[in-house]
């Protein structure tokens, strides 16, 4: 019987906002592939001059363990120390459950301003953010 190609496990999507890059998580993100996927998001994240948001979907994403976890929490703050901001989207049960489990589920889903660019924490904490974004 023939194989069935997986599919790739970080996949771009297209975007109508050219300061945001959006990247799709599918399958596991394990051991595995775990290198793969955040060297490719860092070499889109490097190709993308003036992204300013960087959105994981994770509508396909089936599992992650500890090494799927380590690249996510590796993607956030790369996206920190760039300025850029960082979102999990459509995120399924199972992730939520790890994220929580692990205590990182405020870090890596927006849920404090620890998910803001640095110039943006900055303007909040003088006064200067208070039109929201």
């Amino acid at each position: 019987m023939p194989m069935i190609p997986e599919a790739e496990p970080l996949q771009i999507l297209p975007s109508t906002d050219p300061y945001t890059l959006r990247l799709a998580l599918v399958g596991d993100l394990d051991h595995e592939v775990g290198d793969e996927v955040l060297d490719r998001a860092r070499k889109a994240l490097r190709g993308c001059e003036g992204v300013r948001s960087l959105r994981l979907n994770c509508r396909e994403l089936e599992m992650a363990d500890s090494t799927g976890l380590s690249v996510l929490l590796q993607l956030r703050r790369d996206a920190h120390e760039a300025g850029i901001r960082f979102h999990l989207d459509d995120t399924r049960p199972v992730l939520e459950r790890l994220l929580r489990i692990t205590g990182t589920h405020d870090y890596l889903t927006c849920a404090s301003a620890a998910c803001l660019p640095p110039e943006a924490e900055a303007a909040i904490e003088t006064g200067e953010g208070e039109s929201g974004s």
